[in-house]
């Protein structure tokens, strides 16, 4: 009697340990998680999902005091933590994998805010590779990414323009930063350190570079900036679909002057100021060119962009800096199909675009040339040994 007893309550016991360790803490609290889409601002975003508009005000009110709104990107993501009276206790931003900007409420219902920084830590690879097709295609044949191609493009931009300016057997070697977690895992690429581009006639290496007042640019191993006082081209994916000089008019079938030159692109690409200035135009222009923005330029110079679909975000008067999208390809006016006319004007004169004589920009200053120097002279080794010690490259800083 007395076993069956033990039995039972050893039988009890291992019933109770393990009804124990299948209990289930239930979290009481609803998370809601979303990403911003294309021209969505993130208090539009919040009230999507049935959050009142006082404490969208609120919670977007006191986010910015640690992040500023302005630059929200498209995929940017939250999340909001309420409980089951739909108080919320916290909104959290992520605008990268990196940072997480938080906003809480505590004990007396208050809002405070917090950062999280993603531990990280910085490695350096490098990629060499020739193009065949395209650039864009070499870099990924040889390892890189399509946002390695961009910014590689962004770097040489000034000298060459990626959509005709390349030749089959052109080379190319970058250095280039990456983003690994405290276990690793990669987590974005950095800055491209140095680069090389190397085609018929041309062969420059650029090297990033940060002075004393914090502006980081390129420069060649002179000290001479890569930015010039024009873009190469006002668009980012393109193609010449008529010079400029003499031509059969694609409308009116006769031989006429073509003071611009013609970039095909898709309806709605971002069409940039190719140089810092003011708009005197954003309007229609009954020559033929359409939904049309003007742009006056230091030194007497004027650029035109014509047959746009619609307008950026500035106005005739407003300044804006070179890169700035100041409209989107169309077809308006006296056009046969999507594209960008773009005329270069200097004292009133129409001049070929792909002619134009560029200028540098802001030297690196004599006071800061020892340091670029060793900067240079790192650098250039590096990338002169790509391929033979990749592997080695972390430890050479």
């Amino acid at each position: 009697m007395n076993k069956l007893l033990f039995v039972f309550f050893i039988i009890v016991f291992i019933i109770s340990c393990t009804s124990k360790e299948e209990e289930i803490e239930i979290d009481p609290y609803i998370y809601k998680h979303g990403e911003l889409t294309e021209g969505e601002i993130l208090a539009n975003a919040l009230m999507d999902e049935d959050i009142d508009n006082p404490t969208v005000y609120k919670l977007v009110n006191k986010l910015d005091e640690i992040y500023d709104l302005r630059h929200c990107q498209p995929a940017d993501s939250f999340m909001v933590k309420l409980d089951t009276l739909n108080v919320i206790h916290e909104l959290k931003f992520m605008p990268d994998r990196i940072h997480a900007y938080r906003v809480l409420i505590d004990s007396t219902y208050e809002y405070y805010t917090k950062v999280d920084t993603l531990q990280t830590h910085i490695e350096f690879f490098s990629i060499e590779g020739e193009i065949d097709t395209s650039l864009w295609q070499g870099m990924i044949d040889a390892g890189g990414t399509p946002g390695i191609a961009m910014l590689f493009t962004q770097i040489f931009q000034w000298d060459i323009d990626f959509f005709i300016d390349p030749q089959k057997g052109d080379k190319f070697k970058v250095i280039c930063q990456k983003i690994v977690d405290s276990n690793d895992e990669f987590v974005k690429y950095g800055s491209i350190l140095a680069a090389q581009y190397t085609t018929r006639g041309y062969n420059k290496i650029a090297y990033l570079y940060q002075n004393k007042k914090g502006t980081i640019k390129y420069y060649d191993e002179t000290g001479k900036s890569f930015q010039k006082a024009f873009l190469k081209s006002p668009l980012n994916y393109s193609r010449i679909t008529s010079y400029f000089g003499t031509r059969i008019h694609p409308v009116t079938k006769k031989k006429s002057i073509h003071n611009g030159v013609d970039y095909g692109a898709a309806r709605g690409t971002p069409v940039e100021a190719t140089a810092d200035g003011v708009v005197i135009k954003a309007s229609w222009n009954k020559r033929h060119t359409g939904e049309t923005v003007k742009i006056r330029h230091s030194n007497g110079y004027i650029t035109l962009y014509g047959h746009l679909s619609k307008y950026g975000k500035f106005k005739v008067g407003d300044r804006v800096r070179q890169h700035d999208i100041i409209g989107y390809v169309g077809s308006t006016g006296r056009s046969t199909g999507p594209h960008l006319h773009y005329t270069i004007y200097h004292h009133g004169k129409a001049i070929n675009p792909l002619k134009l004589k560029n200028v540098s920009g802001p030297a690196v200053p004599e006071s800061e040339k020892e340091a670029f120097n060793e900067i240079v002279e790192t650098m250039r080794k590096m990338i002169l040994e790509i391929g033979f010690e990749n592997e080695a490259m972390a430890d050479t800083f």
